[in-house]
């Protein structure tokens, strides 16, 4: 294998490890929090968790440099990610999930937005985000099965 597989299998790696910790990460997020993971040139994604729902919105091409490549918006949809409807002035990518949500679930939620982070916004490694949140009860967020895969 050259260098440039084992470059590969490394990025592979660095978001399989990211995948889980946010899965694990999710599954602890309390109701009524938001949680913010962005890279810089206002590449993020955005969770706000609810009683009956995890919703999620990852940047849309009216807030980054570079568009979206198409084969990147394909996967996202493919991943079910809803596109931007620019007309009704939603201009972020979104999806949503009712609870309760599986472990699986959750695992295939964090795999998309891994795919969203590399593919479509262009982060090349895990290495490049950081996390912050807040819940309007004042609870403190536990992000330490995230942020302990992000340097």
């Amino acid at each position: 294998m050259g260098t440039r597989g084992r470059n590969e299998q490394a990025v592979a790696t660095g978001w399989d490890v990211f995948v889980h910790g946010l899965a694990r990460c999710l599954a602890e997020l309390p109701s009524r929090a938001t949680l913010i993971i962005a890279a810089s040139g206002n590449r993020y994604v955005q969770f706000h968790q609810f009683d009956i729902k995890l919703s999620v919105e990852l940047t849309g091409n009216s807030y980054l440099a570079e568009p979206i490549p198409e084969a990147a918006a394909k996967h996202l949809r493919e991943l079910g990610w809803r596109a931007p409807v620019l007309s009704h002035e939603v201009e972020n990518w979104r999806r949503a999930l009712f609870w309760p949500i599986s472990a699986k679930g959750l695992e295939a939620l964090a795999h998309s937005v891994a795919v969203g982070l590399h593919e479509a916004l262009g982060v090349s490694s895990p290495d490049e985000l950081r996390a912050s949140g807040w819940s309007d009860t004042n609870a403190e967020l536990d992000l330490r099965a995230l942020t302990s895969v992000m340097h």
